[in-house]
């Protein structure tokens, strides 16, 4: 048998990550939620006082919260010698599914070897456990005891690749990002990320540690060393994957400003003949606004959102380096010690931050540009409106001056005249009062517009 396809208690980590309360959701969002993750912790045994209660732990202020308080823990039905741990950070939910397999006596955890096929049964058990699956992301920690001192670590951790049997179309090549020591271990950071395309579920990330033999350390010892940094990698996981959610969100949002830049374009191309027409439609000028005014609302909440994502990767990113200084430091004595796993923040900065800084700066080229559009329409409304109340005015100006006309015309003759015998003097009176109106409106219209050109 070769040693390579044996581990001395083999065990899964899954670090899964949910968002608690996202920018701009309401309570009845929030709530389900928090009905989803806890969920993955319960399944359907969750009930609604639980919930209450639970939600209540949340209240603390502190950035780390345990969500089960001094229980910590909940522990998987027996046989399973596993356990989930609930925390949130910040407005994220966080678990730690561990699983090594079936509850055994102390002699076989400390020396029975056990092969390392077991590790997609172990996957499986867990994965169906994280129903709904994570909405921010999650990550996979896959560690043992090699079971000789001349056992091959790489190719054991090869061997752990394929048999997790986790990435699509595995390769090994492909998908080994860094490799490392520390804690006297050798690790193995593999990385799948999703397309630009993609979405986070195509996320694939899995950190494959294994201690040497040492002549037979007990199994104990190791246990408590990884225990202790478990607490480091549920932060440095959420990190980590709060920066790749914020980059496929951030595409999504490219998407669609891209769809929206096409209806700027088109509105922006038809503005000159709308402007150039022999008859400018004010109600077709009015309309357009309208379309305007609605595109440029959206696509800022679009743009806004864009730049939150991007402080989101910077931020995360500068949190994640931290932490592995943070862990070196305090477990290996050595900020450099854990550097290994670094490789990431270079990759994300270099593709991630660079990527949707540019596509706010070229984005925003198309709000600026319908905004111009906006104003232009706005400004020939608003001759328009100015034409239209010049003219208005123009027809007030010369009725009411033949109105005046009239009357004046008609008091002087009836004062001037003896109260009329025959009714048609009457009319004579009415209809010349009426011609004389007219003639003065149309030389008072003609005047009125002979001022406005020469104001003009």
């Amino acid at each position: 048998m070769s040693n390579e396809n044996w581990l001395i208690y083999p065990t899964v980590d899954l670090f899964v990550y949910d968002l608690a309360d996202g920018i701009g959701q309401n309570e009845d969002k929030i709530s389900q939620n928090r009905q989803n993750f806890w969920q993955k912790i319960y399944r359907d045994k969750i009930s609604a006082p639980q919930l209450e209660q639970l939600k209540q732990a949340e209240a603390e202020t502190a950035d780390y919260i345990e969500l089960l308080g001094d229980k910590k823990l909940a522990a998987f039905e027996s046989p399973l010698d596993g356990y989930a741990y609930p925390v949130k950070l910040g407005d994220t939910y966080a678990a730690q599914f561990d699983l090594s397999g079936k509850i055994e006596s102390d002699k076989q955890k400390t020396f029975e070897p056990k092969e390392i096929d077991c590790l997609e049964w172990l996957k499986q058990q867990v994965i169906s456990r994280v129903n709904p699956p994570a909405t921010i992301g999650q990550s996979w920690l896959v560690w043992g005891q090699l079971t000789a001192d001349d056992q091959d670590a790489l190719e054991t951790a090869k061997n752990c690749y394929n048999k997790l049997n986790l990435f699509p179309n595995a390769k090994w090549d492909r998908d080994l990002k860094s490799t490392g020591q520390f804690l006297n271990a050798d690790f193995y950071e593999l990385w799948l990320p999703p397309g630009d395309r993609g979405n986070i579920s195509q996320n694939y990330h899995v950190l494959i540690c294994l201690f040497p033999y040492n002549n037979g350390k007990p199994i104990g010892d190791i246990s408590k060393t990884v225990a202790k940094l478990y607490v480091h990698l549920m932060r440095l996981f959420a990190f980590r994957n709060k920066v790749i959610w914020a980059y496929t969100q951030s595409r999504q949002l490219k998407a669609d400003l891209k769809d929206a830049a096409r209806t700027i374009q088109d509105i922006v191309q038809q503005l000159p003949n709308q402007v150039n027409a022999p008859k400018v439609d004010l109600k077709e000028l009015q309309q357009s606004l309208v379309n305007s005014l609605t595109i440029f609302s959206v696509c800022a909440n679009y743009i806004s959102r864009l730049e939150e994502q991007e402080n989101i990767i910077k931020t995360n990113l500068k949190n994640y380096k931290r932490r592995l200084e943070t862990i070196g430091k305090e477990r290996g004595s050595d900020a450099e010690a854990f550097k290994f796993m670094a490789s990431f923040s270079d990759f994300a900065k270099e593709k991630y931050v660079w990527q949707v800084a540019a596509d706010n700066r070229s984005l925003s080229a198309g709000l600026r540009l319908l905004e111009n559009a906006i104003q232009t329409i706005e400004g020939i409304i608003e001759i328009e409106r100015a034409k239209s109340d010049r003219t208005l005015n123009v027809t007030i100006g010369a009725v009411g001056v033949g109105i005046a006309t009239s009357g004046v015309y008609a008091s002087v003759y009836a004062g001037q005249i003896a109260p009329p015998k025959n009714p048609m003097d009457v009319n004579t009176v009415f209809w010349s009062s009426i011609g004389w109106g007219f003639l003065f409106s149309a030389l008072s219209a003609m005047l009125l517009i002979i001022i406005g050109k020469n104001r003009r």
